[in-house]
């Protein structure tokens, strides 16, 4: 889902190159790969993409790579 630039952080800054990172999307959810994620507790995590470095980051607690969309990138 596409969440209103009010509703989020502002856009970080890509640790690799400086450059401002470009918001994606935003999903919901705990953040874990485990059996009991659904029952952890439910945040929003936002994903941005790096146009000067072509890296792919998500912001939920605090700006970590995303492997996942980097591949699939």
């Amino acid at each position: 889902m596409i969440v209103d630039a009010s509703e989020r952080p502002p856009d970080p800054a890509c640790p690799n190159c400086g450059r401002g990172l470009t918001y994606f999307d935003t999903e919901v959810s705990s953040g874990a790969f485990r059996p009991q994620a659904a029952s952890m507790p439910q945040m929003p995590i936002h994903y941005y993409d790096c146009e000067g470095c072509q890296t792919c980051w998500k912001f939920g607690t605090r700006l970590l790579p995303d492997p996942i969309r980097q591949i699939l990138r």
